[in-house]
């Protein structure tokens, strides 16, 4: 929800906002105008009550608590009506928001069972665990439970945590609209997970030498404890797709030696059709690469099977991934500096660039344009010399 902020009305101050669905609109300071600093510092802080309250599930719908001299000019009885009118509101929201968190989530996800596929469900069973260990159990108690989340969480990126609310968000928004639920508690608590600084994000540009991105692919193969990654690792440095692309490649998008990208892995962790920038693209791999596909294929496996699932089934969790297997194996290459698994599609994309390859061809290969191809790989090719003319 957006800050509420005093309005210049001809003169006069003006509080507007909307709340679910309905406009409210007026002077907290009863006459106040726009030019007196007192009645706009008065009503700056009224302004910030409402939206806190609003944030917190506590917003007066009477307004009653936000006029300052809502008691005068009228009788006591009148006052005390209203006040218990308000009271009487938020108690009868309150009460209905008071349902359990858990058995509502499940419900959800029960619903979107129906049309995501069971692999897409994991996140769903994640969350239920962590509101099963969750010692605050109702929809109203959403601050104390966000709370909860983050003193809970381990790791240093903050992501999972989002992911989480998302669904939690999402669940409570489909409890309104199926009327389990009056107002949802948790929209508007994005703000309440800390945001976390990255030395190096996603879109910098700092691929890895040819020779490293080779010492890091058989770390993985010689790794004991994450080597069930290396095919997909490999995969990556070679290819240079988007990890959501190769995370939610099935076995029937692979014909021979033509794979086809269609689908990606979305943070809420469903199968969602296209590719970031296209409908689909599809490429050639070599014969090593091809040969490495083959190795991981089960005799048994389905044409809906995943061709790089997570260890106990279902999809990969990419940052459980970025986190754990992929710190642990560049840390034990203590000659390459770290960089996050994403700089797979860059190396891949830059030694594509280095050996000459047209950049209208990377382009189709890897699903960018040709421009931003020459804007943003050609700078890493700046140590290759000048040839003689």
């Amino acid at each position: 929800m957006r800050e509420i902020t005093p309005l210049n009305r001809d003169g006069y101050i003006v509080l507007r906002f909307t709340v679910e669905g309905k406009r409210y609109s007026f002077n907290p300071t009863t006459g106040g105008r726009y030019d007196d600093k007192v009645a706009l510092d008065t009503a700056e802080k009224t302004a910030y009550k409402i939206y806190q309250d609003i944030e917190n599930g506590y917003f007066d719908t009477t307004l009653t608590k936000y006029r300052p001299n809502a008691m005068q000019g009228r009788t006591k009885e009148a006052a005390i009506r209203d006040a218990e009118d308000a009271k009487a509101e938020i108690n009868a929201r309150l009460s209905v928001n008071a349902v359990d968190l858990l058995k509502l989530f499940e419900d959800f996800a029960h619903f979107k069972s129906k049309t995501l596929a069971s692999n897409s469900m994991i996140d769903y069973d994640r969350i239920k665990n962590k509101l099963i260990k969750c010692p605050y159990k109702l929809a109203k108690d959403a601050v104390n439970i966000m709370h909860w989340l983050v003193s809970d969480h381990q790791g240093t990126s903050t992501s999972s945590i989002e992911k989480q609310w998302k669904l939690i968000n999402a669940c409570c928004k489909w409890g309104v609209s199926c009327q389990h639920l009056q107002s949802n508690p948790f929209d508007g608590l994005r703000n309440l997970i800390p945001s976390t600084k990255k030395s190096i994000t996603q879109d910098d540009i700092n691929p890895f030498s040819d020779d490293e991105r080779k010492q890091i692919i058989e770390a993985f193969y010689a790794d004991t404890n994450y080597n069930y990654y290396a095919a997909l690792v490999e995969f990556l440095f070679t290819t240079g797709c988007r990890p959501e692309e190769a995370l939610a490649l099935q076995w029937k998008h692979i014909k021979g030696n033509k794979v086809t990208f269609c689908q990606k892995l979305t943070a809420s962790g469903e199968i969602e059709a296209g590719t970031k920038t296209q409908t689909k693209r599809s490429i050639t791999v070599n014969n090593r690469l091809k040969s490495v596909i083959d190795s991981i294929k089960s005799v048994k496996c389905e044409p809906s099977d995943f061709v790089f699932p997570a260890k106990k089934g279902g999809l990969i969790d990419w940052h459980n991934f970025a986190n754990r297997a992929w710190k642990s194996v560049i840390k034990s290459l203590p000659d390459i500096e770290y960089r996050n698994p994403y700089q797979m599609r860059h190396t891949a994309i830059t030694m594509m660039v280095r050996t000459g390859v047209d950049s209208l061809m990377i382009a189709k290969w890897v699903g960018n344009s040709p421009n931003m191809i020459a804007k943003r790989y050609l700078g890493n090719v700046g140590d290759i010399a000048m040839p003689a003319i």
